[in-house]
C-alpha cells in the first residue's frame, strides 16, 4: 500500500481534498509550516484535507493552493476569483509568516553567525555582521511596508463600504514597487559562508548555518511565491486592473538569459574585475569606476556582471563584504 501510495503521489504531484492529511505531510514535510501559520494543530487520524479545512473552517480551494504552491515549484493556482474570506486568511497566513521570520527564524541565524564570527579576523566579524544588520532593517522594512500600506489597503478594497480616500492611490503597482527580491542578500550571505570565509572557523557551526540559511531561502521563496501567484491576483480581482501575472513573466527571458551567461562566466576574477570590486566596495558608480579605470560605462557594467556570475555575489553591500574578505580593500579605507 506504502508503495501504490507514492507511485500515485509521484504522478499527480499534486495534494487533493481527499489527500489524508497525515499522508500529505509524510510525502511534503515543507507543509508543516503551512499548518503551523493556519494554526492547524496534529493528530489528524485518518482525516482528509478536506476535512481538515472543514474542521478548522478553512477554504478547501485556497488551502489546496497554498499546500501545492509550497511543495510545487511550477504549480499555478486554477481556483479562479478568491473571495473575501479566502484573502483575509491569505493575509492572515502572511502575517504569521512575518512575525516567524522577524522574531524566530532570522534572529536565531544571527546569533548563530555572531558565534562563528566571535573570535576569528576581526575585519571579517565586523563587516559580515553589519551586512547582515543591514540585510534585517530591509527584510523588515519590507514587511512593515506590507503591514501598513498593502494590507490594510486590501482589507479597505475588501470593506463593503469602503471609503474612496482610502483605496484610490492603492494598486498593484504600489504593491510590486515595493515587493523586491528579499532573497538576494541572503543568497550572497549563503556565498559567503560558503566559498569564502577562511577554512579556521568552526566546521560544525558553519555546516549548521548553511542549513539554516537554505532552508530560510526556500520558505521565502515559497512565502514570495504565495504573495505573487495568490494576493497579487487577488488585489488585481479586486480593482480591475488587468491580470498582475503579465508584469511578472516579463522577467523571465531576462532570468533565462542570465542563466545561459552564468554558465559562460566562470573561473577566477581577472585582475581588472578585482579592481572593479574594490570600487564598488568603496561606493563608486558604474560612471565614476569608467572615469576612474578609464574604460566606458558598457565595459564597466559587463565587468559587474561578469563578477556576480563568477562569485554568486549579487548586492553591493556583499560585493564589499567579498572585498574585505578576500583583501581587495582595507576596512578602513570604506
Amino acid at each position: 500500500m506504502h508503495k501504490v501510495f507514492l507511485s500515485h503521489m509521484n504522478e499527480t504531484h499534486l495534494i487533493t481534498h481527499s489527500s489524508r492529511m497525515a499522508d500529505v505531510v509524510n510525502a511534503n514535510p515543507a507543509v508543516l509550516s503551512v499548518l503551523d501559520r493556519l494554526g492547524i494543530r496534529l493528530g489528524f487520524h485518518e482525516a482528509t484535507v478536506e476535512d481538515i479545512c472543514n474542521r478548522y473552517g478553512l477554504s478547501t480551494h485556497l488551502f489546496l493552493d497554498v499546500c501545492n504552491i509550497y511543495c510545487n515549484k511550477h504549480y499555478e493556482p486554477r481556483s479562479g476569483q478568491l473571495s473575501g474570506q479566502d484573502i483575509s486568511k491569505i493575509i492572515s497566513y502572511l502575517q504569521t509568516s512575518h512575525k516567524y521570520y522577524s522574531t524566530k527564524s532570522l534572529p536565531a541565524l544571527h546569533h548563530k553567525i555572531h558565534r562563528l564570527l566571535a573570535g576569528g579576523n576581526e575585519s571579517n566579524a565586523a563587516i559580515i555582521n553589519k551586512f547582515y544588520d543591514d540585510y534585517l532593517e530591509e527584510i523588515n522594512r519590507h514587511f512593515r511596508f506590507e503591514e501598513e500600506v498593502v494590507f490594510p489597503g486590501v482589507k479597505n478594497l475588501l470593506a463593503e463600504h469602503g471609503s474612496p480616500s482610502q483605496t484610490e492611490n492603492f494598486s498593484t503597482g504600489t504593491f510590486e514597487e515595493n515587493h523586491s527580491n528579499i532573497e538576494d542578500k541572503l543568497s550572497d550571505l549563503k556565498n559567503t559562508i560558503l566559498k569564502y570565509l577562511p577554512d579556521d572557523y568552526p566546521q560544525s557551526l558553519r555546516m549548521e548555518i548553511l542549513k539554516e540559511i537554505y532552508a530560510i531561502a526556500e520558505d521565502l521563496d515559497k512565502h514570495t511565491r504565495i504573495e505573487d501567484k495568490l494576493l497579487v491576483p487577488a488585489i488585481t480581482g479586486l480593482i480591475g486592473n488587468g491580470p498582475a501575472e503579465e508584469g511578472l513573466k516579463e522577467t523571465q527571458p531576462q532570468e533565462e538569459a542570465a542563466e545561459e551567461e552564468d554558465e559562460q562566466n566562470h573561473g577566477p576574477l581577472s585582475e581588472r574585475e578585482k579592481e572593479i570590486v574594490a570600487e564598488v566596495a568603496k561606493g563608486l558608480t558604474n560612471k565614476e569606476i569608467a572615469d576612474r579605470l578609464h574604460l566606458s560605462i558598457h565595459t564597466v557594467t559587463t565587468h559587474r556582471k561578469n563578477i556576480s556570475h563568477k562569485t554568486g555575489i549579487n548586492s553591493i553591500s556583499g560585493i564589499t563584504v567579498y572585498a574585505i574578505i578576500n583583501h581587495l580593500v582595507d576596512i578602513n579605507d570604506l
